[in-house]
């Protein structure tokens, strides 16, 4: 009997020893779960940053690729722009010595034709028409001897002759009207301004033209015996010089079309 008690107890013991190795196990796997758990977050944060840091990169590549793909495109329409503006330059260039073969070639046929005409109402003279008629041929046809002057704004400050010939005091200036003559005016603070409602600064000018005297130097410039005055009606031969005194007692601004020096027309500036 007391065996019997022994046996039941140790396998009481054995028992009670096997239920606290399995409340044991049962901590350890919920340990482990624990574990598990925490480690598949801490992974799924890491991937997470990852990704963060790859997107990231990529945006960064992205935008200096198409900043330098904008720059390079920038540069080269600008080298386009610039050779497309010289050639423009050019053009004009070219036109405008076309324009003044024309103006000169038109001028001596209208000197021909107001001699001609001028004539006829004084004393309608066959003889003198068929003379300058002849000039007129000459002139025409001499086409190598049409001087190749080139416009020259300036202040004639007086007139005089000497020795037989004519003479003018000049003073040259520069003219520009529009938007040249707003920026030009700019460049010499000497434009007007005001403020928009948006504070920008508008400039212009209430004449809409600007004259700049940007060598104060006198010059003595030679008229050619053959000078056209517009405005001036030259019957006589000779230049008239009382009334070109009267044209320049106001100061006008005048063209004057110069070559070595020499001036062959003179024209007054029409005003905006």
């Amino acid at each position: 009997m007391k065996k019997t008690e022994e046996e039941l107890l140790s396998v009481q013991y054995r028992i009670e020893k096997s239920g606290i190795k399995q409340q044991k196990l049962e901590n350890r796997l919920v340990s482990i779960s624990s574990e598990l758990r925490k480690s598949k977050r801490n992974s799924m944060l890491f991937m997470i940053f990852l990704l963060t840091v790859i997107m990231a990169m990529g945006g960064v590549m992205y935008y200096l690729n198409t900043g330098k793909s904008k720059t390079d495109a920038t540069t080269t329409n600008s080298t386009y722009v610039t050779q497309i503006q010289k050639s423009k330059d050019s053009l004009y260039e070219e036109l405008a010595k076309l324009k003044m073969q024309i103006a000169t070639y038109q001028e001596k046929l209208q000197v021909a034709n107001d001699s001609i005409t001028n004539i006829v109402s004084l004393n309608g003279s066959t003889d003198q028409i068929n003379e300058n008629q002849n000039v007129v041929n000459d002139s025409v046809n001499d086409s190598s001897k049409i001087p190749f002057y080139k416009n020259q704004h300036a202040i004639v400050n007086k007139v005089f002759r000497k020795d037989g010939t004519v003479f003018i005091e000049t003073d040259y200036i520069e003219y520009f009207e529009g938007k040249e003559a707003v920026k030009r005016a700019k460049e010499n603070d000497e434009a007007e301004y005001d403020i928009d409602k948006n504070g920008d600064t508008l400039y212009f000018l209430y004449n809409n033209y600007y004259v700049h005297n940007k060598n104060p130097l006198i010059r003595i410039l030679e008229l050619d015996d053959k000078v056209r005055i517009e405005d001036i009606n030259q019957i006589a031969n000779g230049f008239p010089i009382k009334a070109f005194q009267k044209i320049i007692a106001d100061k006008p601004i005048l063209i004057l079309g110069v070559d070595n020096g020499i001036v062959y027309k003179i024209k007054k500036q029409r005003l905006p």
